[in-house]
């Protein structure tokens, strides 16, 4: 299935693990294929702190009747890659024209990297 900017992607819950997707990404190329890496946008519910710049959404921000929908989210302020051999994915939900507005006009962390580097590029 190919996905494009704005799309929230997630997996099966067998699927979850610690050391690959924990959280709902959202497609941050154009378009992606079922074979390619990628980059994205984490989702998370954890407020910003000390280590971490998230930053808050608005349900303005999400397209309604998908599974993904507003609930105290924040974006994580960081471009990652993203690897294809953590799915398969599906579409849980989408961003409107909004919500992509806001994150390009928002996010300042925009050299991707992986998420462990993200972490170890944070450790305190």
């Amino acid at each position: 299935m190919a996905f494009t900017k704005g799309d929230i992607i997630w997996v099966n819950a067998d699927k979850r693990h610690p050391d690959t997707l924990r959280h709902p990404a959202i497609v941050w190329d154009e378009e992606i294929g079922d074979d390619a890496d990628f980059h994205g946008i984490m989702l998370t519910h954890s407020e910003p702190n000390g280590r971490y710049d998230n930053i808050i959404m608005t349900a303005n921000h999400f397209e309604a009747g998908h599974e993904i929908v507003f609930n105290n989210t924040h974006f994580v302020n960081q471009l990652f890659i993203k690897f294809q051999g953590w799915g398969p994915f599906y579409k849980g939900g989408a961003l409107t024209s909004a919500g992509i507005e806001f994150i390009e006009s928002t996010l300042s962390n925009v050299d991707s990297m992986s998420y462990d580097e993200y972490v170890a590029n944070n450790r305190r």
